[in-house]
Formats: structure tokens, C-alpha cells, sequence
């Protein structure tokens, strides 16, 4: 943190930040008078920076507000006191229903801040306090306008709401499978051993790809890496399990938590969990079990039982490999840590996985014009490049798909899209709640005008005031962080003034996209949609088609920008085009009536202070090389240095065993990993106090029943609880091997470990469990 001295007398005025700071360090008087030498030399390039340093607010002094900013204007009288508005009394009871009395705070802050959490609490309050049960929230709310409880299923969205109703009212029928058979005849059927196979496997891949079935890879069309005014054609992992992209999690929050190989670093030794092992084996066991249920109703009926059994073991078997080529998440991860993407054109890609020919799959899939495209091949100028995401793992396919026959490929194939993509759509006993399972699937589908009907329910005078207040967060959290970043000691000068001109372009996306309050636009996407009320499968693989197909001139056309989903609570930051994303959902999730300022500045304003940093962190370093010409070689290696040191920290700090089929099992964490976030977090932390105590004087209200807490103490409580949550011992195993994150108790109490305005608030004694002597920080 950085302390900042008051002056004897308030009254008194300084010029501005880096004249105090002048005035106070020789140090960072050298560096300043280094600075402004680069500013004169180069003005015509760093002129920016110089307006960015010259307009920032003085640190011991209130910021200047606008005269529409009420809650910049009432914060800068430092009002003190309790808060007795209705918001603030709703913000105290969320706080109380998750604090634990009892705990030391400075033994285990997240036991403290969250012990009294309970996910089964049906109370909105808990709700809109956790990132966890936010996301239920908003589907819930979602579930409830498509089920036309507000009355707004029509025009615009009155098939969108005939989808649904065709979806709730299908578990009314009894199970019926014939429909999943029916189709996978049409894309070939099953292929008996005296048949002859096709030599070529890539019509069924386009087929099934047309109707959004993804067991080998996925295609799709996206921003270009290296020059973002193009488009350029990807190559991906399979789609794993439909199943969970409708009916648990949405495909955008997924982050591959799915069963694969995961292995964990343990010293220099590679050892995978034993419980992890143990439920990735049970969930591909209970796959394989579903699909030999499959394979009876489309294997003939009058084949031989031996047969029966041969042509199984096989098919199976084939699933099983496949599966098991699938790559681990954290080699995934370091792949995009430390390589970039590398680009091929036709050629290229046919030399190296010549299992597909490429030409005619993305002919058939991309709607790609062979005399225009000429195969995707032109003058320099017009060529249009393919990336592969995961190389190894189309390798690794071309020698599986070697050792099986074309006929067991075939039948593999439509078995895989059966069970990962159909076999739910038509087992209606596959869900415990339908009716949500029936809101995910039409948001999944549907998800423009999904998307349309969430924001509707806001005005567009609310929408706008919440995003102008958001963006004014914004702004203290990018210049708090500048002035950090003037007396940083790790950054050289060159360094500094590239990541003041890059803070200073970084923008933030809060506003909603404007076709979202445009119903004519979603009148025109919704003309080709026919529902028919008594045929829900015919209604789900016709819209699989519709959103699969490719419209008009999709890989030349020009870029336009991109909008999140609104109903998403995941925000982030966009390298693409130097923003942060936060969406709908999680700007309306807090009240902005007036309250105490810590209230937003603890947890929106972290969230954004995350994001921001993430701008300046370290990884996918390679994919985007031109994105790290602000950070010179000698001070990436000071930043990877205390990206380090925050890994060793955590490393020495936290050990856990949970109780898993009545074993006592030992959770090994990769910080590696985890780093870079957990480098954001602390940092985030630390800006967004810093901006709260310079934007009030330190001075702020306390909430109603929690005035023994002071305010300071108040921010951190409000930081912490947006990760409360409650995980069963399996759910915690998997996060640990599958996430990026942090597990919750463990982030936070990393985050306040490396605070030390969060140790004098708390009063906590040095070398405490969370006032420890070293602490780690970068930004």
C-alpha cells in the first residue's frame, strides 16, 4: 500500500501528485526528473501520459466532483455516522447472515467473513451477496419472464416463449427415443461389419457439425489473433458433453470442467490425485454405462448376442481412447502461457492433420466459396488463416483415428453425439428441475433474444445511470492505480510510461448494446424460427441448424464489436481491444442508492481492479506478443519475480484435507497455475482501498446493528463475501484441478494476507496466520 502523509493544516494545497511526492523522496524525485527528460524527448509520443500524471487528484485531498456525480459530492463530506436508508439496512442484514461470530479474524478471515453462509438459505439476501448464487439468481429470473410470469412473451418473443412451453410441456409425454434414432439414420445410421465403409470420414464430421455435434473438434469463426480487423477460422476440442452446456453450467462458464487427464506438481514430481482420479473415473464409468444403453436401441435388434457384444466393446473402446487424448487442463493452460498460436492456411493444415480434408469441411460448414475463398488461399491480402487451439491434441487424434477401422469411427461418432448432445434433449428424467432445464436450453439457443428480454426489464434510464456510475468507479480505480505505478520502484522508466499509456487507452464496457432495446432487430432474427408446440425435438435440431449456420460473407465481412450475454456474472478483461467487460447482471446485482462508498468500491470496484490488472499480467504472453511491447525485458523479469513470490506464499501458506468417502485426503494446490489471478487479486484489493480512503478522507458511515465495526473493517467483510460458498468435498477436488482461481476460502484469505491496510484494520498481530512478516505485491 501506499501511505500517504496528511498535512498539518487541511486547507492546505499542492500543485499535484508528483509535486508532493517530490517534495518527500529523492528516490523518486530522480526517477520523476528520468521521466520528464523521456516526456520532453518524446513528447509527440508521450503526451498522453503527461496529461494522464498532470490531471491526477491529489492524494490528500478529496477528488473533484461533477455536479451530477450526488454520491462523489456526498463521499467528499466524509459523512460519518450510521446509515439508516432502507439500502443500507438490506446491505447490514446480507452481511450479517454470513458472518460467524467467534472466529478470529486474523486466524481465518474467510471463516470469519463467510462462516455463517448457507447455500441451502433460500433468503435473496445471501443471494445477491455471493458470485456463486448470483449466477442461480439471474436464471431464475430468466426461468421466470420465459415461463411469461410478467406478461412479456409476445410479439417479438412469442416464439421464443412457444420454444419454452414446447420444452415444458414435452415432460408431460412419456420418454420416446425414436426421435434421437430417427435422426442419427439420417446422418448415416449404423454401419454393420459387412458393409463397406466410407474411406473418408469427413461428411459425417460436417454433417454433424451442422447440427451442433462436436465428438472429434469444433469449428468456428472468431477475431483473427494477430490483426484484429480480420476474421480467421479455429480449430477446437470437441464439444465433451451438451448435456452440461444446456442443463447444468452455460458453455461461456465452463472453462473445460469436465473429466480428463488432470495431474498435479508435486516438488519436481508429477503425481495425480488419487480422489480426483477416482471421480474422473466414476463419471467416465457412468459415460460408458449410458452409452452401452444407447448402443441397444441402435445396434439391429437381430444381431447375434456374440456380435452384439464384439460390436460394443468395440465401439466403446474407441470412445474410451478418445476420451482419454482429451488434454489436461493446466497443459492447456501452460500452452497458452507459453506458446502462441500458430497460423496455416489450407496447405499447411492438410500437410499436417491429413485425416480431414480441410477444403471440403469447411466448404460444407463455413458456407466457404471455392472460386472466391479459393480454398481459403489468395494474395496475401485476402488469405485467411486457421488456428489450431490445442496442436497436440490433433496429433494425437491422427495416430487414434489410425488403429480404428472408418466403421467404428462412424458408429462412435453418432454414438458420442447421441449421449453428449441428443440423449438428454429426450430423457426428461435426466433433470430434477425440467422447467430450468428448459430455461437453460432456450437460453442457450436463443440466447440474442434471451439476452434482449433480461435487459428489457431494467429501463434504459436505469441501465444508463448504473453504467455512468461504474464508469466513474472506473476512473478511481485507473487513477489510483497510475499513481501507484509513478513511485513503483520495479518499473523502469520506459516501462512506466508504456503502462501509463496503456492504463490511460484501457477502456471499460458497462453500457448495454444498443440492439438489445431494439425488438425489430429481434423480430427479423426470430422470422425464421417455426415451433411447432407438439414436436420439442424437431424444434431443438432445427434451431441446432439455424445457429450453425454461417450467414452471408462471415469470413470476409467486416469486424464489428463484440457485446457480452447481460445474464452472465462473469467479467473480464478483452486483450482484443484493450477493454474490460463487465455485464448486465453484475451491474445491477448491488443497489446504488446512497450508502456507505465502500459498499461499491469493495466489491465492484475489486472486480474491476482485477480486471484491469489483468492487462498487465503475464500470461497468454505469447499469443499476443505485440501486447507486451510496454514491458521491457528487465522489468517482466522484477514482475515475474513477484508473480513468484506470490506463488511461494501461497504454496507455504495453505494445506487442506477434506473428508472424501469417509478418507481423510490430502489437497495439493498448483500456485502456478493460479498465479497470475491470485496476482490480480491482491492488487485489485489494495487499488480499490486505496481509491475508497482517497476518495472519502478515511471517513465513511457504518451500517445499522454493525456500528462496533468500523468502516475500514466494513470493507474488507464486503470484499470477502462475494466468495461465500458452500462446495461438497467432490466439488472442492475438481476446482482444485480444473480452475484458474484460487478455491474461495483459500483466495481470500490469501488476498487480506497481503494487505496491510487489512492488518491494521483488524488490528492483527505481526506473524499472525493472516498478518504474516512477508507479504507479496506487484501492482
Amino acid at each position: 500500500m501506499v501511505h500517504v502523509e496528511r498535512p498539518a493544516q487541511p486547507g492546505t494545497w499542492v500543485c499535484c501528485v508528483p509535486c508532493y511526492w517530490l517534495r518527500r523522496s529523492k528516490a523518486v524525485h530522480k526517477a520523476l526528473l528520468t521521466l520528464a527528460m523521456l516526456l520532453v524527448t518524446s513528447l509527440l509520443v508521450t503526451s498522453p501520459v503527461l496529461f494522464l500524471i498532470t490531471t491526477l487528484p491529489e492524494a490528500e485531498q478529496p477528488r473533484e466532483c461533477s455536479p451530477q456525480d450526488e454520491v462523489c459530492l456526498r463521499d467528499r463530506e466524509g459523512q460519518e455516522g450510521v446509515c439508516e436508508s432502507s439500502a443500507c439496512e438490506e446491505a447490514s442484514k446480507r452481511m450479517l447472515a454470513s458472518v460467524k461470530r467467534g472466529v478470529d479474524p486474523c486466524r481465518d478471515f474467510y471463516q470469519f467473513a463467510c462462516g455463517g453462509f448457507s447455500r441451502n438459505n433460500r433468503d435473496n439476501r445471501q443471494t445477491m451477496a455471493s458470485f456463486n448464487t448470483l449466477q442461480s439468481h439471474v436464471d431464475n429470473q430468466i426461468k421466470d419472464i420465459l415461463a411469461n410470469t410478467t406478461g412479456r412473451m409476445n410479439g417479438a418473443f412469442y416464439k421464443l416463449g412457444e420454444f419454452y412451453k414446447s420444452c415444458v410441456d414435452f415432460k408431460k409425454r412419456p420418454a420416446n427415443f425414436s426421435p434421437m434414432y430417427q435422426l442419427l439414420d439420417e446422418l448415416g445410421g449404423y454401419m454393420p461389419p459387412r458393409r463397406m465403409a466410407p474411406s473418408d470420414i469427413t461428411p459425417l464430421v460436417a454433417s454433424l457439425l451442422r447440427v451442433n455435434g462436436a465428438p472429434l473438434f469444433d469449428v468456428y469463426v472468431d477475431v483473427e489473433p494477430y490483426d484484429h480487423t480480420r476474421r480467421a477460422v479455429f480449430l477446437d476440442l470437441p464439444t465433451k458433453s451438451e448435456v452440461n452446456t444446456f442443463y447444468e453450467r452455460q458453455k461461456w462458464l465452463q472453462d473445460n470442467f469436465l473429466p480428463s487427464d488432470e495431474l498435479k506438481m508435486q516438488g519436481n514430481n508429477v503425481v495425480e490425485s488419487k480422489a480426483y482420479t477416482f471421480i474422473k473415473l466414476r463419471v467416465e464409468e457412468q459415460r460408458l454405462l449410458q452409452m452401452e444403453k444407447i448402443l441397444q436401441g441402435f445396434l439391429p435388434k437381430n444381431m447375434g448376442a456374440k456380435e452384439r457384444e464384439n460390436e460394443t466393446n468395440q465401439i466403446l473402446l474407441f470412445c474410451s481412447m478418445l476420451n482419454k487424448i482429451y488434454p489436461r487442463h493446466k497443459d492447456l493452460y501452460n500452452w497458452m502461457d507459453q506458446r502462441g498460436f500458430l497460423a496455416h492456411n489450407l496447405t499447411s493444415l492438410q500437410e499436417n492433420f491429413g485425416y480431414i480434408r480441410w477444403g471440403t469441411l469447411f466448404g460444407e460448414v463455413l458456407g466457404a466459396d471455392r472460386n472466391h475463398d479459393q480454398e481459403l488461399l489468395g494474395p496475401e491480402d485476402q488469405v485467411i488463416y486457421v488456428y489450431v487451439t490445442a496442436p497436440h491434441y490433433f496429433r494425437s487424434l491422427g495416430k487414434l483415428l489410425n488403429r480404428f477401422s472408418r466403421r467404428i469411427i462412424h458408429n462412435g461418432l453418432l454414438l458420442l453425439y447421441a449421449r453428449d448432445t441428443l440423449h438428454d434433449v429426450v430423457n426428461v428424467s435426466a433433470s430434477k428441475n425440467w422447467n430450468a432445464s428448459c430455461s437453460k436450453l432456450s437460453t442457450a439457443v436463443f440466447s440474442s433474444a434471451v439476452g434482449a428480454l433480461y435487459v428489457q426489464q431494467y429501463s434504459q434510464q436505469h441501465l444508463n445511470s448504473v453504467a455512468d456510475k461504474v464508469t466513474r468507479l472506473f476512473d478511481r480505480i485507473k487513477s489510483t492505480l497510475a499513481e501507484r505505478m509513478l513511485v513503483m520502484s520495479w518499473l523502469d522508466e520506459e516501462t512506466r510510461t508504456q503502462a501509463l499509456l496503456k492504463l490511460r487507452a484501457l477502456e471499460g464496457k458497462f453500457h448495454v448494446w444498443p440492439g438489445f432495446q431494439n425488438n425489430t432487430r429481434i423480430a427479423m432474427e426470430m422470422t425464421e424460427v417455426v415451433v411447432d408446440p407438439h414436436d420439442f425435438f424437431s424444434n431443438v435440431v432445427t434451431r441446432f441448424r439455424q445457429i450453425r449456420a454461417v450467414k452471408g460473407d462471415a469470413l470476409r465481412g467486416n469486424i464489428t464489436s463484440k457485446w457480452p450475454h447481460p445474464f452472465v456474472v462473469n467479467a473480464y478483461y478483452d486483450s482484443t481491444v484493450n477493454a474490460i467487460v463487465i455485464p448486465t447482471a453484475m451491474l445491477t446485482a448491488w443497489p446504488w442508492d446512497v450508502g456507505p462508498s465502500y459498499m461499491s468500491h469493495a466489491t465492484l470496484g475489486v472486480v474491476i481492479g482485477h480486471e484491469v490488472l489483468h492487462a498487465f499480467d503475464v500470461h497468454h504472453r505469447s499469443h499476443h506478443p505485440e501486447e507486451w511491447l510496454w514491458l521491457t525485458t528487465e522489468s517482466r523479469r522484477r514482475l515475474e519475480a513477484r508473480i513468484e513470490c506470490v506463488a511461494k506464499l501461497y504454496a507455504g501458506s495453505f494445506w487442506k484435507k477434506v473428508q472424501f468417502l469417509g478418507n481423510s485426503v490430502d489437497v495439493q494446490f498448483d500456485w502456478n497455475v493460479t498465479r497470475n489471478e491470485n496476482m490480480a487479486d491482491i492488487g485489485a484489493l489494495q487499488i480499490s482501498y486505496q481509491a475508497w480512503q482517497t476518495l472519502t478522507n478515511g471517513k465513511d458511515r457504518t451500517l445499522p446493528g454493525l456500528q462496533a465495526l468500523r468502516p475500514s473493517q466494513l470493507f474488507f467483510i464486503a470484499a470477502a463475501q462475494p466468495y461465500c460458498s458452500n462446495v461438497t468435498a467432490e466439488d472442492y477436488i475438481m476446482s482444485v484441478e480444473l480452475d484458474d482461481h484460487t478455491p474461495h476460502p483459500e483466495r481470500v484469505n490469501g488476498i487480506v494476507m497481503n494487505s496491510q491496510a487489512f492488518a491494521e484494520a483488524f488490528r492483527c498481530p505481526a506473524g499472525s496466520k493472516m498478518n504474516p512478516q512477508r507479504k507479496c505485491s506487484t501492482w
